[in-house]
């Protein structure tokens, strides 16, 4: 009976000490500012048809993943 009240508690000790193992040892690496320049938004209507057409399909997948959030259905084939 005393495995049963301690046992648990003691399982989501040793669960969390891994997890805070596996998280300092694969930690990822903080990037320096400078490694990756930030890119200034520009207004739509100043790119050309090209280049408007470029960013649309940059955004592309992140439009589709939110509106499957928002709809979980899928889309229709053209």
């Amino acid at each position: 009976m005393m495995w049963l009240v301690v046992g648990g508690p003691l399982v989501v000790v040793v669960a969390s000490l891994i997890t805070v193992w596996i998280a300092v040892r694969n930690a990822d690496t903080v990037l320096p500012r400078e490694a990756a320049p930030a890119r200034v938004a520009q207004p739509l209507d100043a790119l050309s048809a090209q280049e408007r057409l470029q960013v649309e399909k940059a955004v592309l997948p992140a439009g589709q993943a939110r509106n499957h959030v928002v709809s979980p259905t899928l889309p229709r084939e053209r």
